[in-house]
């Protein structure tokens, strides 16, 4: 009767969960303002499905703002990776309260069914279970969310690469910095261009210098490579600096930057692959060896 009136207790709390969470708010001035201002990822889903999913996360990114966690340090790295990968906070609040939910609601589920098949399992290790599961999921879907983030800011530095080239083409073509910027954001339809795009021309319209919106640029995503780049342009439109060469040998050290990546990543997965590939050889020496022994041992 103990356990019934238990598990009663954890789904009627569940319920009430899903139902404060899917309670509608008033969105905040400032929530509408970044929305309008981020580029809709296309891999995300359909809109309709995004507005009802992120109900369950739109108070908890309210809380987080308003708490003295938004200011640190870890707080900005976040940021960084949903502004990178193009996630909504609400939306990204409302997988994580899921996750948390499913993990908790796993070993709960798991033991009720061996309840009912007739085997005894003490509540204290579903509990135990609960408090393991509902962390580890959580921890499962933040460091996706990085991982994502960390392959996301690579491509943004190969396309800041051809930024650069782009560029200096202009430059040399005889084009004004403002000019050759706009002109090399918009070769390629890429989501990192499109963003380098948008960015300058929000900075245009409202009357702002372009390598500011660059540094903006880079300070949202988390590529220092944006940051340094709007500072070397920075030199040549209040300085009249000429910065062909400098641009050039910052595109040169970008991509001996992305090779040394390149080499880092193949080393890696080769060190990965050693071992598979000594139980492979392993296992090929026993399958050669062993009807050799086998006759050598059955001969005694």
């Amino acid at each position: 009767m103990t356990d019934v009136v238990l598990l009663a207790v954890l789904v009627a709390g569940g319920i009430f969960g899903i139902v404060f969470g899917l309670r509608t708010s008033t969105p905040s001035l400032d929530r509408v303002w970044a929305t309008w201002q981020r580029t809709t990822d296309p891999r995300s889903g359909p809109r309709g499905a995004r507005s009802t999913v992120g109900r369950l996360g739109e108070q908890a990114v309210d809380r987080m703002e308003t708490s003295r966690w938004a200011t640190t340090d870890r707080a900005g790295v976040l940021r960084q990776a949903l502004a990178v990968t193009g996630t909504e906070p609400s939306l990204f609040a409302a997988r994580l309260i899921v996750t948390g939910g499913a993990c908790a609601l796993g070993p709960i589920v798991l033991w009720f069914g061996l309840q009912v098949a007739g085997v005894t399992v003490p509540i204290a290790a579903t509990a135990i279970g609960v408090c393991a599961a509902v962390p580890l999921g959580i921890t499962v879907g933040v460091s996706g969310l990085f991982r994502r983030a960390t392959e996301r800011r690579r491509h943004v530095r190969v396309v800041v690469g051809s930024f650069v080239d782009l560029l200096v083409l202009s430059l040399a073509g005889g084009v004004g910095i403002d000019g050759a910027l706009h002109a090399a954001s918009q070769v390629t339809p890429d989501w990192a261009a499109r963003r380098l795009s948008k960015s300058l021309l929000t900075a245009r319209d409202s009357g702002t210098a372009p390598w500011t919106a660059l540094a903006g640029l880079g300070e949202e995503l988390g590529v220092t490579e944006l940051v340094e780049l709007a500072t070397t342009v920075q030199l040549a439109g209040t300085e009249g600096a000429r910065i062909r060469q400098a641009l050039t040998a910052r595109g040169e050290s970008l991509r001996r930057h992305e090779q040394a990546e390149a080499e880092s990543a193949a080393n890696s997965m080769t060190e990965r692959l050693f071992f598979p590939g000594a139980l492979l050889l392993i296992g090929f020496l026993v399958f050669i060896g062993y009807p050799a022994i086998h006759r050598i041992l059955g001969g005694f």
